[in-house]
């Protein structure tokens, strides 16, 4: 039997047929396109939660504190109007902190040309937030509000007023070339003669 095995003719089987490649190396554009796409989406997410919400204008956020104010029993609603008021102020002037006092406020900012026009409603809304807070004074809080919006809004327009407004020239400047000069200036002149002496 084991002759036989042996002496059977060696038959060739041919070519095996090809393996088809792996999914990886048929698709490994596209795999790295979706890899960047999911790259990209995750910075972006990022970068949107690290944002937050974005901050409203410094009128928009008094306007709102007021509102709330307006909301509140009397002491409170001083509190927070005129907090609210000085945290408005502080963003449109850094110098205007919100730890000063009333008259350190007013000294400050009466130097300042877009305060100058809310300078009355603005001390008076002031102090008499002042005297409600610390000397137990009867305030209204729609009154304060009242004085307050008036103040915030000459400041605005105090501040457009005095906006300065950058106008473009009609005609862009050329630049002039600078003028070359080959010729030496001439020799400045000598000192005067002398006197000549008279021989005797």
């Amino acid at each position: 039997m084991f002759l036989a095995l042996e002496e059977a003719p060696f038959v060739l089987q041919g070519p095996k047929p090809l393996i088809p490649p792996s999914a990886w190396e048929a698709n490994w554009a596209l795999g790295l396109i979706a890899l960047g796409v999911i790259a990209l989406a995750v910075v972006a997410l990022r970068q949107l939660l690290r944002k937050g919400p974005p901050s409203l204008a410094p009128l928009a956020q008094l306007d709102h504190a007021l509102r709330l104010a307006e909301t509140q029993p009397a002491a409170e609603g001083v509190a927070h109007a005129s907090r609210a008021f000085r945290v408005y102020l502080a963003a449109l002037e850094p110098r205007a902190a919100t730890s000063l006092s009333t008259e350190e406020l007013a000294a400050r900012l009466s130097g300042l040309p877009a305060f100058l026009p809310a300078r009355q409603p603005l001390l008076a809304a002031l102090r008499s937030a002042d005297a409600a807070k610390f000397a137990g004074a009867s305030l209204e809080v729609t009154l304060l509000i009242a004085g307050l919006r008036e103040a915030a809004r000459r400041v605005e327009d105090a501040r457009r007023t005095f906006a300065q407004q950058v106008v473009s020239p009609i005609l862009p400047v050329r630049p002039r070339a600078p003028v070359r000069t080959t010729e030496e200036p001439p020799p400045l002149p000598g000192p005067p003669p002398l006197p000549r002496r008279n021989p005797s």
